[in-house]
């Protein structure tokens, strides 16, 4: 609570400086970047948590660049408006109204989805109100059906079907948890992909903290609603009930929205975006940069519910140049089987044309990532890449496709971005 009390005072406290200042408004200098790709792994199912979020965070792009185009008209138009809808802007930040909160729903949902997938169900989808006439087994339909029933849609689900259907040398024990936890892991991760994405360009758009700030504080969301109604058997009751029968403790729900609010209050990209926020409220700068120190990334902080216990995800990096980023990440499960998995990172730039990235994980086994994008411009780029995930990894268990061939699966994708 203390958690989102605070942020809501920092968010009041901005417009009130935004309001009474005196500052001449400054005319917004950086549009959002704005770009659209085709991943084949957003084509053919089952499709992954890495191409849907980065469906999701074109689609975030694309309400920035409308806020972008709001701000800057009003602003030409009457500088005083500018300061009005930075207000405005901050009331519907303080309180999640925005599009965007649209995807990171179903994006929650095809948490839920993907880990089902990969224990071999069938996986189907709809809203409140869809479901009362069918559920469909496209995640895209769902995200229509969530801006159809926008006005009236207060949740969506994932049904599961057919299955389970394995590898006999995967354990179900734990999939009940996987699959539980999968939502609210999922919006950690689209977090993490904003905060990764912001410090590999180094800068930024502010409205990207509209996007950012609800799937940072997922679990605390949940364990909010969870708590009110304690007649609602949700994810994070089955969470808890995971964890007390395996390793015999016993999370409250306050817990959950502890650990959370320490999560985000951890978090550099946090402060960079309050930060960020402050002086676009008064000036209307819209564009932030991450923080950094002696080339270091300093830290952000992620909260994920595995079969192992709650773990911290902590990332951070080593900028050598413009050109060749070293980032690197440790988890911890701080409570329950406790251990340690690490990540290192990889990325360059060559020659103007391409850019490669790897990434090795090392934990109870080995996950690695590579791909390589080619700039046939200036604005149109293509990529390959190739990922291995172990089941036993953290990382794995969040993320492999399949356990139709045992604890390991590999994918692969094809790419084409275009930036507007």
């Amino acid at each position: 609570m203390y958690t989102i009390i605070m942020i809501k005072l920092v968010l009041y406290y901005l417009v009130c400086i935004g309001l009474v200042s005196v500052a001449a408004t400054c005319f917004a200098e950086k549009p959002p970047l704005l770009a659209l790709s085709i991943d084949s792994d957003m084509i053919i199912q089952p499709y992954t948590n890495r191409s849907i979020g980065a469906f999701s965070l074109q689609g975030y792009d694309v309400f920035s660049y409308l806020y972008w185009v709001t701000d800057q008209k009003l602003s030409l138009f009457y500088r005083p408006a500018g300061i009005t809808f930075r207000a405005f802007l901050t009331g519907l930040l303080q309180y999640n109204y925005h599009l965007g909160l649209l995807l990171g729903l179903g994006y929650h949902e095809l948490g839920h989805g993907t880990r089902a997938s990969a224990f071999g169900y069938d996986v189907s989808y709809s809203t409140e109100v869809s479901e009362r006439h069918y559920f469909s087994e496209s995640y895209y339909e769902l995200l229509k059906d969530l801006f159809n029933y926008s006005s009236t849609v207060t949740g969506a689900y994932t049904h599961y079907g057919k299955g389970p259907a394995v590898h006999p040398s995967i354990s179900l024990a734990d999939s009940n948890l996987i699959i539980s936890a999968g939502g609210v892991n999922n919006e950690m991760y689209l977090a993490t992909l904003i905060e990764d994405r912001f410090y590999s360009r180094g800068i930024t758009s502010v409205y990207d903290f509209f996007h950012y700030l609800y799937p940072k504080l997922g679990v605390y969301h949940y364990a909010s609603y969870e708590k009110k109604d304690p007649q609602f058997q949700g994810d994070l009751f089955n969470v808890q009930s995971f964890y007390k029968s395996k390793y015999n403790f016993i999370l409250s729900y306050d817990d959950f929205k502890r650990f959370n609010g320490y999560a985000i209050l951890l978090s550099s990209s946090f402060w960079a975006f309050i930060d960020g926020w402050s002086r676009y409220v008064v000036k209307g700068f819209d564009y932030i940069h991450s923080y950094e120190a002696f080339n270091f990334r300093l830290p952000d902080v992620n909260l994920f519910l595995t079969s192992h216990g709650p773990s911290y995800h902590v990332q951070s990096g080593y900028r050598f140049s413009n050109r060749l980023l070293l980032p690197f990440a440790i988890e911890y499960v701080f409570l329950g089987d406790k251990q340690l998995e690490y990540t290192f990172g990889l990325e360059r730039s060559w020659m103007n044309r391409f850019k490669t990235y790897s990434e090795l994980r090392l934990g109870y086994a080995v996950g690695l990532s590579q791909s390589l994008e080619y700039a046939i411009s200036s604005r149109c780029r293509i990529a390959l890449g190739v990922a291995f995930h172990h089941f036993n990894n953290l990382y794995g268990e969040r993320h492999i496709k399949t356990l139709a061939n045992g604890p390991y699966d590999s994918d692969s994708w094809f790419n084409l971005q275009y930036r507007l």
